[in-house]
């Protein structure tokens, strides 16, 4: 049986300074490829030559903007991909008022439960609204009845 890495890009999500330099000498590098080749196959054109500043210049900041946006996008998904491990997960609720228990959190501590609408909207962007089915409009419609004491509704 294989180990899944839950978080297989997670190093990616971390500035770390040898993931700097790295991005930093690919863009270099990827600046300065045209005045290379040059360099190898034309050794009469200087290295500094105008062409090659203004090739080299675009060429850069080009590969540093895409460079930069799949950056961001990798950590877009690395953070999509936790929120699908959260909520894919065995989540500890209670069977009969439906309260959720905090991950890593005593099951005997009453305020370790919270509503399943507050575990949701702090794991999500999802918001609620609150209506009542049917089915439970006809019990609270029958207790509403019983509590004031006035006959059942007739079904028209």
């Amino acid at each position: 049986m294989t180990h899944h890495n839950p978080h297989r890009l997670s190093k990616l999500g971390k500035n770390t300074p040898l993931q700097i330099v790295i991005f930093l000498v690919i863009i270099a590098f990827i600046s300065n490829l045209d005045a290379l080749v040059d360099a190898v196959l034309h050794p009469e054109i200087p290295y500094f030559n105008a062409e090659h500043l203004i090739v080299g210049s675009v060429t850069g900041l080009l590969s540093f903007i895409l460079f930069g946006l799949s950056i961001m996008y990798v950590r877009h998904l690395d953070r999509a991909l936790g929120k699908i491990e959260l909520l894919e997960r065995f989540i500890p609720i209670c069977a009969y008022c439906k309260r959720v228990r905090k991950p890593a959190s005593d099951p005997y501590d009453m305020t370790s439960w919270q509503p399943i609408e507050t575990f949701i909207k702090e794991k999500t962007t999802a918001k609620f609204t609150h209506g009542i089915c049917p089915e439970c409009a006809g019990r609270l419609n029958l207790h509403i009845h019983k509590l004031t004491g006035e006959d059942q509704p007739k079904d028209t």
